[in-house]
């Protein structure tokens, strides 16, 4: 059985990446997170809320690209501090599920 691909682990790469601003990066890796969520077939629940809380500080009630515009760019470098910590956690946490689902299906 092929390994499923971890897409957030492929967001947590973009948002540490040193190309393109904080505002870039947080418009970009949130839509990719939220696409990822989309393809989350056999995340668990907890992993799936963990996901959507990261994204709703990027949505705060619009769209992720309305609430990137109205930071300046010191909260959009901080936002994207801690937004890169959570992804990257979500991505770890992600890994070691489908490790432990492997290992009891063995």
């Amino acid at each position: 059985m092929p390994i499923p691909q971890n897409h957030v682990a492929q967001v947590a790469a973009f948002l540490s990446s040193g190309s393109g601003t904080p505002k870039e990066k947080l418009s970009t890796g949130g839509k990719m997170l939220w696409a990822a969520t989309v393809l989350a077939g056999d995340w668990t629940p907890e992993l799936l809320a963990k996901a959507r809380k990261a994204i709703g500080v990027l949505t705060q009630g619009n769209k992720i690209e309305v609430t990137v515009a109205r930071m300046d760019e010191a909260a959009a470098a901080k936002c994207l501090k801690q937004f890169t910590k959570e992804v990257t956690d979500l991505a770890d946490e992600i890994l070691q599920a489908r490790s432990r689902k492997r290992a009891a299906s063995a």
